[in-house]
């Protein structure tokens, strides 16, 4: 029938979001994986078969029940719960416009609130800790310099590790000033500036690797794109190297996504523009950027000093005491 669950599944998963939406293939995959557990929590709880599950049987009280679910039998962190939360709310829209008999169930649904959490601290390196990361590298090593070239790659444009690992030659551009096309979520393109230093490291590489224009821009030893597990692997290899001879200034773990943090925040130390930063990373909305500025306790210190210098000035009848009292008192309210 067509108003039935597996025909708009199929719709909603293939058609709406990779040819409407122009979805990223890691998109789709993480709500076709939702759904994948929302089917068996349906077995496993309603004895129903993927094949004999209908729209009707998606109720607000099933999709409640199957949250509650996966967090505590499949122990999902909140934010993963949050995220299948996201798909079916998603599926839920695009099924309230096709089937308006379903409208007051998707209504319900769709009015569903995430879960509140709180988040983990923001992993990212100081900029002592990543000059050290870097010295851990033997540039006259054949190898590790191409290693050197895919973390100094990925901090330089700040980009996701998708990103790096689908980057192809021809997307570096080989002159001064050097740049990087970049292939970001939901198909769209940016362009990034890169530093001349890692543009002629990459030049050597690609020299030295003989790597084609038309060749992905990092590979393995069968010239095959190196895969988001391949990068990730490369960089702790050396993050393990440089953690071992000083632990003190680096996190516990690191992660490609880690680098790509760090990058925002050693910009905006430099006060560069959250503007220019978004742009960088390729987020939507600045709204994402800002969590930069909200997560390094240090940005804010100096933000706060500075709002109080020109609230207070230096003749506003204040004694040093007094004004030390305040600055405290901004502080903690803020």
């Amino acid at each position: 029938m067509k108003n039935d669950f597996p025909f708009h599944i199929s719709k909603f998963l293939v058609d709406y979001l990779q040819t409407q939406r122009g979805a990223s293939t890691n998109t789709s995959k993480t709500y076709r994986d939702a759904f994948v557990q929302l089917l068996e929590y349906l077995y496993e709880t309603k004895g129903l078969r993927s094949d004999k599950v209908g729209l009707k049987d998606l109720t607000p009280e099933v999709i409640t029940g199957f949250l509650d679910w996966i967090e505590s039998e499949k122990k999902v962190t909140v934010a993963t719960r949050n995220n299948r939360l996201g798909a079916v709310k998603s599926f839920f829209r695009y099924l309230s416009y096709r089937e308006p008999e379903f409208l007051s169930t998707c209504t319900v649904i769709l009015g569903i609130r995430q879960k509140k959490f709180e988040p983990k601290p923001m992993n990212y390196l100081t900029l002592d800790a990543y000059k050290l990361l870097l010295a851990s590298f033997n540039v006259d090593d054949k190898k590790q310099m191409r290693d050197l070239c895919i973390v100094a790659v990925m901090y330089e444009s700040g980009g996701r590790v998708s990103e790096i690992a689908g980057i192809r030659s021809f997307d570096f551009k080989s002159e001064n000033p050097y740049t990087l096309l970049l292939h970001g979520k939901g198909k769209k393109t940016r362009i990034v500036p890169i530093d001349k230093s890692v543009g002629k490291l990459v030049d050597r590489y690609r020299q030295i690797y003989k790597v084609k224009e038309d060749e992905p821009l990092f590979f393995n030893t069968r010239r095959e794109p190196l895969t988001r597990e391949g990068l990730n692997y490369v960089l702790q290899k050396y993050f393990c190297m440089a953690r071992k001879n000083r632990p003190e200034i680096f996190p516990p773990t690191i992660s490609p996504h880690c680098i790509r943090h760090s990058r925002a925040m050693h910009l905006l130390e430099n006060n560069v523009n959250l503007i220019y930063i978004r742009d960088l990373l390729g987020h939507s909305s600045v709204m994402t950027t800002e969590i930069y500025s909200k997560a390094n306790p240090e940005i804010k210190r100096i933000r706060i000093e500075e709002a109080t210098k020109t609230l207070l000035g230096d003749n506003i009848g204040y004694t040093e005491e007094e004004k030390n009292e305040l600055l405290n008192w901004l502080k903690n309210s803020i």
